[in-house]
Protein backbone atom coordinates (compact mmCIF):
# COMPACT_ATOMS: atom_id res chain seq x y z
CA UNK A 1 0.00 0.00 0.00
CA UNK A 2 2.64 2.01 0.39
CA UNK A 3 3.07 2.53 -3.41
CA UNK A 4 -0.15 4.32 -3.55
CA UNK A 5 0.19 6.59 -0.34
CA UNK A 6 0.95 9.41 -2.21
CA UNK A 7 -1.38 8.78 -5.12
CA UNK A 8 -4.69 10.47 -5.42
CA UNK A 9 -7.03 8.24 -3.26
CA UNK A 10 -9.73 9.40 -4.46
CA UNK A 11 -9.06 7.75 -7.95
CA UNK A 12 -7.53 4.93 -6.25
CA UNK A 13 -10.64 4.15 -4.13
CA UNK A 14 -12.54 3.91 -7.70
CA UNK A 15 -9.91 1.57 -9.22
CA UNK A 16 -10.28 -0.55 -5.96
CA UNK A 17 -13.91 -0.88 -6.05
CA UNK A 18 -13.85 -2.20 -9.86
CA UNK A 19 -11.69 -5.17 -9.06
CA UNK A 20 -12.49 -5.46 -5.84
CA UNK A 21 -12.94 -9.32 -5.93
CA UNK A 22 -9.65 -9.60 -7.85
CA UNK A 23 -7.89 -7.41 -5.08
CA UNK A 24 -9.74 -8.95 -1.83
CA UNK A 25 -8.66 -12.37 -3.33
CA UNK A 26 -5.11 -11.40 -3.54
CA UNK A 27 -4.94 -9.35 -0.40
CA UNK A 28 -6.83 -12.99 1.34
CA UNK A 29 -3.85 -15.14 -0.32
CA UNK A 30 -1.08 -12.51 0.77
CA UNK A 31 -2.26 -12.50 4.48
CA UNK A 32 -2.45 -16.34 4.53
CA UNK A 33 1.23 -16.28 3.42
CA UNK A 34 1.89 -13.77 5.74
CA UNK A 35 0.50 -15.98 8.38
CA UNK A 36 2.76 -18.80 7.43
CA UNK A 37 6.10 -16.65 7.87
CA UNK A 38 4.41 -14.95 11.24
CA UNK A 39 3.97 -18.78 12.40
CA UNK A 40 7.28 -19.75 11.83
CA UNK A 41 9.40 -17.00 13.05
CA UNK A 42 7.20 -17.16 16.32
CA UNK A 43 7.64 -20.68 16.61
CA UNK A 44 11.43 -20.44 15.67
CA UNK A 45 10.86 -23.21 13.29
CA UNK A 46 14.19 -22.60 11.11
CA UNK A 47 13.50 -25.43 8.60
CA UNK A 48 10.19 -23.77 7.87
CA UNK A 49 11.55 -20.25 7.86
CA UNK A 50 13.72 -21.57 5.56
CA UNK A 51 11.29 -23.53 3.14
CA UNK A 52 9.06 -20.08 2.76
CA UNK A 53 11.82 -18.02 1.69
CA UNK A 54 12.97 -20.80 -0.67
CA UNK A 55 9.97 -20.43 -2.43
CA UNK A 56 9.72 -17.03 -2.04
CA UNK A 57 12.71 -16.81 -4.27
CA UNK A 58 11.88 -19.85 -6.61
CA UNK A 59 8.84 -17.52 -7.17
CA UNK A 60 10.53 -14.50 -7.47
CA UNK A 61 12.95 -16.50 -10.41
CA UNK A 62 9.97 -17.83 -12.56
CA UNK A 63 7.61 -14.59 -12.49
CA UNK A 64 11.12 -12.64 -13.41
CA UNK A 65 11.47 -15.46 -16.49
CA UNK A 66 8.12 -14.91 -17.32
CA UNK A 67 8.49 -11.51 -17.64
CA UNK A 68 11.44 -11.12 -20.13
CA UNK A 69 10.14 -14.04 -22.42
CA UNK A 70 7.04 -11.77 -22.91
Amino acid sequence: MTRVAKLNEDMWTELFMDNRENLAHEADRLIRELQKYSEAIKLGDTQQLHTLLREGREMKLLTDKEDYSL
